[in-house]
C-alpha cells in the first residue's frame, strides 16, 4: 500500500514508530502535550489515518502537570516501557523523565506509572538500547546552564540497573560544536543537541540526534558513533569512545523544512531500516511556531555499514511501504 508524506495533515512532533512482530502492528507515539497516546496500524502509511489509538496516561497525574514531550516505546526484559518527560511546576519549568510499564504483551492493554528515574535532573528525549550482554542504556538530553544562565542541551548516556532505576555510570557525550549545529539564534544563547536514537548496523553502533531548534528550517540530524566494546559499560559510559561525525546526515530539502527528531524501526521482514521524523511544509521566521508533520522513509547503509540518508523525500512522491508489510 503506497503512501505519501506527510502521513497526515496534523501536528505530530517528535515521532516514534516501531513494528511489533508479535502483534503484527506498527505503533506510533509523538508529543501530544497533556497525554500519552499510542497509535497503531497494520500499515506504516496509515498509522495516523486509521483512527485507532489508545490513551495510556493523561495529565495531571503523579505530579506531572503538562507539556509531555517526545514519548518512545521500547522493550526491555521482555516488557514494553514508555519513556517520556513531563513538566512538574509552572509553565516553562523543569521537566523530568518518567516511565510507564505495560501490564501485558499488548501495547493496547493496560499500563502503569513507574516513576521518575532521575527525579532531580532536568531532562527530556529519553531513548533506550539493550547491549549484547543484556544491559540496558538510556540516552537523553539533559539541560544545563552556563555562567550567564543560558541553557545548553547536552546528550548523555546512562547505564540502567533496571528499566526504571539508573546506575551511577554515565557520561555526557554530545554538545553542539560545529557551525551547522550552531545556527542563529542557537549559536550562543541556547546550544542544542537533542532527540537521540540508537541505530545498529553491521556491528557498528550509532546515535542519531538533532541539532539547533526544532522550529527553524535548519533543524537537522547529526551522528555520533561508538568506537569501543559494546559489552563494556565503562567504555559505553565514556565520552572518548563516542565520536561525532563532522557533517550533518539529514538536512532540509525538497520542500521539507527542519527535518529532525527521528526514530528508526525495522520493516516487518527485518530487511530494511526506516526513519520516522518530523518536518515542516513551509519556511518561516524563527519566531513563528509551525506544525511539524510525521514523515517516513527508508534509509540505506554504505559498504562499511555507515547510514546513508539521502534527502527528505518531499511531499509529492509515492512511497513504497516497508518490505514484508501485509497487503
Amino acid at each position: 500500500m503506497k503512501f505519501r508524506n506527510p502521513l497526515a495533515l496534523r501536528d505530530a512532533p517528535d515521532p516514534f514508530v516501531t513494528y511489533d512482530p508479535v502483534t503484527g502492528y506498527y505503533y506510533s507515539l509523538f508529543t501530544c502535550g497533556n497525554r500519552l497516546e499510542i497509535f497503531r496500524s497494520r500499515h506504516a502509511g496509515t498509522i495516523l489515518s486509521d483512527n485507532d489509538s489508545k490513551v495510556i496516561f493523561r495529565a495531571p497525574d503523579h505530579g506531572i502537570l503538562k507539556c509531555i514531550w517526545a514519548p518512545e516505546m521500547h522493550k526491555a526484559g521482555g516488557r514494553w516501557y514508555v519513556y517520556t518527560s513531563g513538566q512538574e511546576t509552572e509553565e516553562h519549568g523543569p521537566k523530568r523523565i518518567f516511565v510507564m510499564g505495560a501490564l501485558s504483551d499488548d501495547p493496547f492493554g493496560e499500563w502503569e506509572y513507574l516513576g521518575k528515574p532521575f527525579p532531580e535532573l532536568w531532562a527530556i528525549d529519553a531513548t533506550s538500547w539493550i547491549a549484547p550482554n543484556g544491559i540496558q542504556y538510556l540516552s537523553f538530553c539533559r539541560i544545563e546552564h552556563d555562567e550567564h544562565g543560558h541553557p545548553r542541551n547536552v546528550l548523555q548516556i546512562r547505564r540502567m540497573i533496571s528499566p526504571e532505576k539508573p546506575s551511577d555510570q554515565w557520561a555526557d557525550i554530545g554538545r553542539a560544536e560545529y557551525p551547522w549545529e550552531r545556527i542563529p539564534p542557537y549559536d550562543t544563547r541556547h546550544l542544542i543537541n537533542e532527540g537521540p536514537f540508537f541505530v545498529e548496523n553491521s556491528g557498528r553502533l550509532f546515535l542519531i540526534y538533532s541539532a539547533n531548534g526544532c522550529t527553524i528550517d535548519d533543524y537537522c540530524m547529526g551522528l555520533l558513533e561508538f568506537t569501543g566494546d559494546k559489552t563494556d559499560s565503562t567504555q559505553l559510559c565514556s565520552a572518548k569512545y563516542w565520536v561525532k561525525h563532522d557533517k550533518p546526515v539529514f538536512t532540509q530539502a525538497n520542500g521539507v523544512y527542519g527535518p529532525g527528531h527521528a526514530s528508526f524501526f525495522k520493516s516487518p521482514d527485518g530487511e530494511e531500516t526506516w526513519c520516522a521524523y518530523h518536518g515542516m511544509m513551509e519556511p518561516s521566521p524563527v519566531s513563528k511556531s509551525r506544525t511539524r508533520y510525521l514523515n517516513l522513509q527508508k534509509i540505506d547503509f554504505d559498504d562499511t555499514g555507515f547510514p546513508v540518508f539521502g534527502e527528505p523525500a518531499g511531499y509529492e512522491r509515492d512511497m513504497v511501504p516497508p518490505s514484508g508489510e501485509m497487503e
